[in-house]
């Protein structure tokens, strides 16, 4: 018997911010690769048409937003985002659509909402999480980021970008007043 997929966790970056052969590793055809100096150069050399994209405090905000409406507007239960000028990561449960047709509409709508036209990576690094203990790793790692706005469904404030978190001790934050309906997944 095949176990129940309770959510999953995706991190995709913005483009141009993490390229083939990155030194700090990256992924092709699903396996993780080290740097190439070389495969980096290569796509640097193609990318000088175009800068990488970095996002603002305020378009970061936005991003989470139009996250919250997308994950809303097609039944998905988002319960854990995080929000950087340069990646996301959210745990999220989405029903019987795949990772990739999940991702694809949640990034296009967050694109949407900024209208800059690319501003995503190709694809995602997703975790499959089939247990609970997985989700609060996962959990626990998003929380670690200063752009962390959203933890086991509960809406955190807005912290100072210095702020530094580890683990289980991070202090909880009391949740703005907003009529989020997502539940944690449990």
């Amino acid at each position: 018997m095949q176990p129940r997929l309770l959510a999953t966790m995706i991190t995709t970056t913005s483009y141009g911010s993490w390229l083939p052969g990155d030194m700090r590793g990256y992924v092709e055809d699903g396996i993780i690769l080290p740097g190439d100096p070389k495969r980096m150069q290569a796509a640097k050399a193609r990318m000088q048409i175009r800068a990488p994209v970095l996002f603002s405090d305020e378009q970061q905000s936005r991003l989470f937003e139009s996250l919250c409406n997308a994950a809303n507007e097609f039944s998905y239960q988002l319960t854990d985002a995080s929000v950087e000028s340069w990646h996301l990561h959210w745990i999220i449960k989405h029903g019987f659509d795949s990772v990739p047709t999940m991702v694809g509409r949640l990034k296009n709508r967050m694109r949407q909402a900024l209208a800059l036209g690319r501003i995503w990576t190709g694809g995602c690094h997703d975790s499959l999480l089939f247990d609970t203990a997985a989700i609060e790793t996962r959990r626990r790692y998003i929380r670690r980021h200063p752009g962390c706005r959203l933890s086991a469904g509960q809406l955190i404030t807005a912290l100072p970008r210095s702020r530094v978190v580890w683990g289980d001790q991070w202090p909880p934050n009391t949740p703005i007043s907003r009529n989020f309906s997502t539940p944690p997944i449990v």
